[in-house]
């Protein structure tokens, strides 16, 4: 899985997105343990934190070797940096992970504290989630400016030409796609030592966010995916100096087994929060179960992301590496050429339009109750109806998959595209909401939901109005 550095190089890769990525994960954790008042999920949130802090040593200490990658020492074929743009990333680091630094060892004593008084100051909770704000917003500069050094098409002017012409796929979706890439690695990363820890220490409510963990994941690999396939076109088309298209199809193919393996996560943990809520308990064999697609899918993204990185980063490649050269190899081009197929391209359509189907429906039946309309049906029974939206999305990550392989260029392209992509990343993870909330599964017959659950209502109902308008208006503007 190439998960043992090679160099500082490597090692700086694989461990600069958790001072970033992974802080963004367990400040939301910690925020959702805050609420919830879990002192369990406040000391796991805790020690995350505080082994962060520890993660900023090895990421300066890589990071200074790395700049020997980009300097007089570089390999043949390592594109040389300007000093100045390697200096103001050093500065803005150092700076980053001195805050981290502190972040941590504020963990560290409210955890020791925590320990001693078995329940945590309320002034001691808010500075630690105080200095994790500051963290990240140093950690978001730092980070834009380290994709510059060696990503040089960020800096490239904007392309222009008429529309759906050879070359005008812009390089944003290069940016848009470094940026969320790392959510889906570093958020199941994170997710499984949760999880870990929940069933380990056998508590309810770690189980419970470590299964919505899984679901975000899932939803947030859909345009990690299709922000991918953008980036290829902008990368070659037309081709660039040191960019390898048959490194892009390697990488391509695991990210396809990455898509299907976050998805069986994902599902599989969204059935067991589904279970959960009628049954009031959770099934063992489903919870290991869901272990054990996210071991899996672990795995499966490790290996996508070493030969993402492959693709734009020549200092972490070995002499001994075997690189691909044929640009027509590999799974995704051929299902390009085999849906494009109007024999295979219009029955996945089909599927499409019905999973769709599905899931409005849903989505509107089970938003209008918390909206107020069909008032003497309890929550607890619409809420039945969801696994058959679940079904929907199922039918269209996958259908969908396979129609954008086959005119990809053509797709992303479309003006109405990007908006769609939005809605359908808000209204799969807005969803969640109808099977997290208590307060809204606790309504009843004749009962009207909280108002802050109509707003989420609006929300998804909303998001999967501009799904449908965003995709049926992709032939004709």
């Amino acid at each position: 899985m190439h998960l043992i550095p090679q160099s500082w190089s490597h090692l700086h890769i694989l461990v600069s997105v958790f001072p970033s990525v992974g802080l963004l994960f367990v400040t939301g954790l910690y925020v959702g343990a805050l609420v919830k008042k879990s002192e369990v999920m406040k000391r796991t949130c805790l020690i995350f934190l505080g082994l962060l802090g520890l993660i900023a040593i090895p990421t300066y200490i890589s990071g200074d070797g790395s700049m020997d990658a980009f300097t007089a020492n570089a390999p043949s074929g390592v594109r040389r940096i300007p000093a100045d743009l390697m200096d103001t990333h050093l500065e803005w680091g150092v700076a980053a992970l001195l805050m981290l630094g502190v972040t941590g060892l504020a963990a560290w004593i409210a955890l020791v504290r925590f320990w001693r008084s078995e329940r945590m100051s309320d002034n001691a909770g808010h500075l630690v989630l105080g200095l994790s704000f500051v963290t990240l917003a140093l950690m978001a500069v730092t980070g834009e400016l380290g994709w510059e050094i060696n990503h040089f098409e960020l800096r490239l002017p904007p392309k222009v030409g008429p529309y759906l012409s050879p070359g005008t796929t812009p390089e944003i979706w290069s940016h848009v796609h470094m940026i969320l890439n790392h959510f889906p690695s570093v958020g199941i990363t994170v997710a499984l030592g949760f999880f870990v820890i929940a069933l380990i220490v056998n508590n309810e409510v770690m189980k419970r966010t470590g299964l919505i963990l899984f679901v975000i994941c899932g939803v947030l690999v859909v345009p990690t995916y299709v922000t991918g396939a953008a980036s290829m076109w902008a990368l070659t088309d037309p081709p660039m100096q040191q960019i390898s298209k048959a490194l892009i199809n390697e990488h391509r193919d695991m990210a396809l087994l990455t898509l299907f393996g976050m998805a069986f996560t994902g599902v599989a943990a969204w059935v067991e929060l589904f279970r959960y809520r009628h049954l009031g308990r959770f099934s063992n064999t489903s919870l290991y179960l869901v272990l054990t697609f996210a071991i899996i899918t672990f795995g499966i993204i490790a290996e996508t992301g070493h030969r993402g990185g492959q693709i734009n980063h020549p200092e972490i490649r070995l002499a001994t590496d075997v690189l691909p050269t044929d640009d027509k190899a590999g799974w995704s081009p051929n299902i390009e050429v085999l849906i494009n197929n109007v024999m295979w391209f219009v029955p996945w359509q089909t599927i499409h339009f019905f999973g769709y189907s599905l899931i409005f429906a849903t989505a509107l039946a089970v938003s209008m109750r918390v909206l107020g309309f069909w008032k003497s049906v309890p929550f607890s029974s619409v809420h039945r109806l969801l696994p058959l939206g679940v079904f929907g999305v199922v039918m269209n990550v996958f259908s969908g998959m396979l129609m954008l392989l086959a005119d990809t260029f053509r797709y992303l392209n479309e003006i109405t595209f990007t908006p769609k992509l939005i809605c359908i990343t808000i209204g799969g993870i807005a969803v969640l909401y109808y099977s997290a909330s208590e307060r809204l599964w606790q309504v009843k017959a004749g009962e009207d939901a909280p108002m802050s659950s109509k707003w989420v209502a609006a929300l998804v109902l909303l998001s999967w109005i501009g799904v449908i308008m965003g995709g049926r208006l992709l032939p004709y503007v």
